[in-house]
């Protein structure tokens, strides 16, 4: 395996002060696959006031679990000082971690054999519990006992089916029934951990892996107490068709809920601009997209609070959306598609921003402000949809309005 020049100087500058060091979980995964890592952790035998004292930059990122980073060319790493986990209480994190000088002690505590491997030039692989054969089966299988493990940490039941859907390995039957047995601990975790993990599935390139949560019975934990009323199955087929486009995904996912999808993205802690891309494109989903000119704009109109270059982009991925849901209409969709981009072309106006006249000049030419003066812009921009030539009409027409004023 070939590391990084700046991970092996941490891994030689570490073992030349006299302590083990070692790449370790899945970036030691990702290289047995052939996949360049992301992220490359570090695990030394040396203690983290020990890490800071050898090297010139650090941060204290995670010390009370024995991780400090070290900068080197202005890249963080994090070094973790091998450790024993105590007593997990809160089905996610140990009460308190005890440093280790084995190796082996430390891969223990890990999730599952793929990810406790460690590895670095001098010494080779450090696999005592058959990560790599597992690689090469293909299977996710945990370190010692299923049961042992997602007891300790409840969200690595949701993980096991993330890498499920990210690798397109199979979860070996003893995992499998530990995840039934204790699939009520997942509404133990975070919102945000929980979002996290279904966002990497529901993105991953093995959606039909969204199947073992049905068979688990993590479903409704994962949608944060909602009974998910959509067919999986057909969900899985949606998604495979999709890009991998995180909104248009999780459109996808929710888009049998009802009005439950809302409740579902806050429940998930979205932030609020991303509730409003997937709810636009949910809340339209089911819609017969309009094919008249006019009625291409006012669907337009709905998605101008984001600018004209994001408003088009959200038309597109609606439209494709719909190709994905409505296959056998995707000859009408395509000259709807037509329609929308003449009309981004030709930069005909569909927002009060594009209208040739605004609150002001309505004043000037003696429109009240307030509700009378909304409603006449909103009239007004009616009639520039339907006319595109009327936008300029309307700026002399109230220039001179305002000049007789």
């Amino acid at each position: 395996m070939k590391l990084p020049p700046d991970v092996s100087q941490i891994i030689d500058t570490l073992t030349s002060n006299g302590h083990e060091a070692y790449i370790v979980g899945g970036c030691v995964r990702d290289s047995i696959m052939g996949v360049t890592p992301k992220d490359w952790d570090i695990t030394t035998s040396a203690k983290p006031e020990q890490v800071v004292d050898i090297f010139p930059r650090t941060f204290e990122t995670g010390i009370k679990h024995g991780t400090i980073t070290v900068l080197i060319n202005r890249q963080g790493y994090e070094v973790t000082t091998y450790r024993i986990d105590g007593e997990y209480l809160d089905s996610r994190r140990p009460q308190q971690v005890t440093f280790t000088t084995s190796i082996e002690e430390d891969l223990s505590r890990r999730d599952f054999t793929m990810n406790a491997i460690a590895y670095n030039l001098s010494s080779g692989f450090v696999d005592p519990f058959g990560g790599q054969a597992d690689i090469s089966k293909e299977i996710i299988r945990c370190v010692g006992s299923a049961e042992c493990r997602f007891g300790e940490d409840a969200l690595r039941m949701l993980r096991a089916v993330r890498f499920a859907g990210q690798l397109g390995f199979v979860i070996d039957d003893e995992a499998i029934l530990a995840i039934k047995m204790q699939r009520e601990n997942l509404a133990n975790i975070s919102a945000e951990r929980i979002r996290e993990e279904l966002t990497k599935l529901i993105i991953s390139s093995h959606v039909e892996a969204l199947s073992l949560l049905e068979i688990t019975g993590l479903l409704p934990y994962a949608v944060v107490g909602y009974d998910y009323p959509g067919s999986i199955k057909r969900t899985i087929g949606l998604l495979t068709n999709s890009p991998k486009h995180e909104a248009m995904r999780w459109a996808l996912f929710l888009a049998f809920s009802g009005k439950a999808y809302v409740d579902i993205l806050r429940g998930l802690r979205f932030d609020n601009k991303t509730i409003r891309e997937v709810s636009l494109y949910v809340s339209l989903l089911s819609i017969d997209i309009p094919h008249s000119r006019y009625e291409i704009k006012k669907l337009l109109r709905q998605m101008s609070q984001e600018s004209k270059e994001k408003c088009q982009l959200y038309f597109e991925n609606l439209l494709t959306l719909q190709e994905i849901i409505n296959p056998h209409d995707t000859e009408r969709l395509a000259a709807v598609r037509l329609e929308s981009q003449d009309i981004q072309t030709k930069g005909e106006c569909y927002t009060l921003r594009d209208l040739s006249v605004n609150g002001d000049d309505l004043f000037a030419a003696g429109v009240p402000r307030g509700k009378a003066m909304g409603e006449k812009l909103e009239e007004l921009l009616d009639e520039v949809m339907r006319d595109p030539s009327k936008n300029a009409f309307f700026r002399k027409y109230f220039k001179s309005e305002a000049s007789q004023s």
